[in-house]
């Protein structure tokens, strides 16, 4: 076989086939010569684009690997050595990070025996290399691209050259603990993990049954589905033990495990089984597997190190947390980007915290929102505290709003800019958190402190309101703050800026999987993001 007729799917019915082991031996002497001394271009000139992609054999990096072609990084005297188990190993255990350990060979490996001659030998340690290549890469950096599959995570991946960390990881000792420092350190992708290897279990063992639909049970109703939601909730909960001697009665004990289901799965805890818990206990395990597994590969985005101190805002379950040396200082509600206006995933630095701040109204928001309200009510502007601004000729010129002649605005026409003067109905309430971005969102207070009772709070126009802005400000600024020094500036109805003495890293992220408290919690999918992803997995 000559290289120009190398055909790469051939390798694919080695693995089911498991016929001719001539194929094999032709391959690896082609694969072989593939890595070495310009081949990697005949590689590309002879294997079709799709062939390349079908097996997505790097021959790039193989060839920076092997010296020479009788070179072997996992064989002595054709014997298996102790890194080809622990790499074996590491690829066989991807199947816990919600990975396939045949996206890196294993099905390939485990049909080949490299003790059997050189021929299969070398092919062996060529696709062991290969896949534990890609494994690193993966497991370090992600599976996907975000640009590709999550279009609003602008969160920036590390740079990371898994060839370079594969020679110097063979040419030091403990292996195994190289390959295990690849492994995301935080907690949440360590209880992430835990989770995909128990719903993979429960998916193995055939799940759960659906539940047919019911209107509105609660404590003390009767209902022939109640064993099937009792043993349903058993299934995922672990901490619940149905009493069967109940039988359709509604107790307060199953009151208490349906409560528990609808906080992990961000519903509203009344007790009642209407049709919005029921949609969810009726998720199939599947596909909160399914759910894990995208949250897991998020996680791999991130970056290693986020900082001794950060914020993280989840969008997806409308959280907001303070980190200070791995332990969370603040836990607080937020409201996030209406579906329509989504809030996106993004990194920044925080640099100043205003107090009784201005806003500075988007050109948007001024046509497509506050036009509208003006023109029903001719006083809301002035209501409002609202400053209208010419802005002809490049000169910024204050405009009295009943001198101008609403009714002929349009959103496609408005030639005004609108601020809003600090005080008690201004949209950003008392505090602002600049941190740049190209979307020019920020952290901010709101007057309208009741929609943070609501479960689910895709309200805003893309900023992020915090629930508790004054904790969150003492958080940021490290200098000798007290809560009473920053209230007596509020008090003052004063503008002030004051900038951090240290900028403070804020990651805005969505993941539908979360921990809290060791609690495994399940969000909606609000922005359809998980939905987007799961077509790529």
């Amino acid at each position: 076989m000559s290289i120009n007729h190398i055909n790469v799917t051939k390798i694919h019915r080695i693995v089911f086939v498991n016929t001719n082991k001539a194929i094999i031996y032709a391959v690896a002497v082609n694969l072989i010569c593939l890595c070495f001394s310009g081949q990697v271009i005949a590689y590309q000139r002879f294997i079709s684009p799709q062939q390349q992609n079908e097996y997505g054999i790097d021959t790039a990096s193989l060839s920076h690997l092997y010296q020479q072609p009788s070179d072997y990084l996992w064989i002595d005297q054709q014997q298996l050595n102790s890194k080809a188990y622990d790499a074996l190993e590491f690829i066989a255990h991807s199947v816990n990070h919600g990975l396939n350990p045949n996206d890196y060979h294993q099905d390939l490996l485990q049909h080949l025996e490299p003790t059997e001659s050189k021929s299969e030998a070398h092919l062996f340690d060529l696709m062991l290399t290969d896949g534990l290549l890609k494994l690193i890469r993966d497991i370090s950096t992600g599976r996907l691209d975000p640009v590709i599959v999550d279009p609003k995570w602008y969160i920036p991946r590390r740079q990371f050259n898994a060839t370079e960390f594969l020679q110097q990881a063979l040419s030091a000792n403990h292996f195994k603990i190289h390959l295990n420092s690849l492994i995301p350190a935080s907690d949440q992708y360590r209880q992430l993990t835990a989770a995909a290897t128990r719903y993979q279990d429960i998916v193995n063992h055939a799940g759960w049954s659906k539940i047919p639909e019911t209107s509105g049970l609660r404590t003390g109703h009767s209902d022939k589905n109640i064993p099937l939601i009792r043993d349903r909730l058993a299934i995922e909960d672990n901490t619940y033990t149905p009493d069967p001697g109940q039988g359709n009665y509604y107790d307060k004990e199953l009151k208490l495990a349906v409560q528990q289901f609808q906080r992990r799965h961000s519903l509203k805890t009344d007790g009642i089984i209407g049709p919005a818990t029921i949609r969810a206990i009726n998720i199939s395990a599947a596909e909160r597997l399914q759910q894990i597994k995208i949250n897991l590969e998020r996680l791999r985005w991130l970056p290693d190190d986020l900082g001794e101190r950060y914020i993280m805002v989840n969008l997806a379950n409308y959280r907001l947390k303070a980190i200070d040396n791995h332990q969370t200082k603040l836990d607080m509600r937020v409201i996030v980007g209406k579906t329509k206006r989504p809030t996106p995933s993004f990194s920044s630095k925080m640099t100043h915290v205003v107090l009784n701040p201005r806003w500075y109204v988007p050109n948007k928001l001024a046509r497509l929102d506050l036009l509208a309200k003006q023109q029903s009510n001719p006083n809301y502007f002035d209501h409002y505290n609202f400053r209208v601004f010419d802005n002809k000729n490049g000169n910024r010129t204050e405009v009295d709003p009943d001198s101008i002649d609403w009714q002929a605005m349009t959103q496609q026409y408005f030639p005004y800019s609108l601020v809003q003067d600090a005080g008690k109905n201004n949209a950003l309430g008392q505090l602002k958190f600049i941190l740049p971005n190209p979307w020019k969102i920020y952290l901010h207070d709101t007057p309208s402190k009741s929609l943070f009772n609501q479960t689910q709070r895709n309200f805003s126009a893309g900023c992020i309101r915090v629930e508790d802005p004054l904790a969150l400000a003492i958080f940021s600024m490290t200098k000798n703050n007290t809560r009473q020094s920053l209230l007596d500036i509020i008090n003052s109805d004063y503008n002030h800026s004051a900038e951090l003495e240290q900028p403070l890293s804020v990651y805005a992220i969505y993941t539908t999987v979360w921990l809290d408290k060791n609690e495994l919690i399940f969000s909606p999918d609000s922005y359809q993001r998980d939905q987007k992803m799961a077509k790529y997995l």
